[in-house]
């Protein structure tokens, strides 16, 4: 094999391995690209929670996204509970107090709807604390 030969088989090679490469590359782009990271404050006050800012207590997301969620209270201690009742598939349960609050993440892999309540007992009224996680299938 003369010099030339190898030469033309070494780019030929270098240009196989680089579309290869992009291809990876670009594959796993496309999987970062549908799944996003979403950001949620959740405040515990007066018996009810807000999601960032709306009353109406729902964490809307997609299958896979990336959870993040800053929980807060500005009265008493409560709880960010959601168990794996009726194999929900998410356990999750955190406590904030005033003035401590907590963050957390979580994958959302299983695609329905899921209660999250305060699981605390210091009021009565907690047990009406509550809201839902919506996880829509892709």
């Amino acid at each position: 094999m003369s010099m030339s030969e190898r030469h033309t088989d070494s780019v030929a090679t270098v240009t196989i391995i680089g579309v290869a490469l992009a291809s990876i590359v670009s594959a796993g782009v496309v999987l970062v690209a549908q799944s996003a990271k979403r950001d949620f404050d959740v405040v515990a006050r007066k018996y009810s929670f807000t999601v960032s800012g709306n009353s109406a207590s729902e964490i809307h997301v997609t299958q896979n996204d990336l959870v993040h969620v800053s929980f807060s209270t500005e009265d008493i201690p409560h709880s960010f509970t959601i168990e794996d009742l009726a194999n929900s598939h998410y356990r999750i349960m955190r406590r904030a107090e005033p003035g401590k609050p907590v963050s957390f993440d979580f994958r959302a892999d299983t695609p329905g709807r899921f209660r999250f309540y305060c699981s605390l007992t210091i009021d009565e009224k907690c047990k009406d604390m509550q809201g839902t996680l919506i996880v829509d299938g892709k």
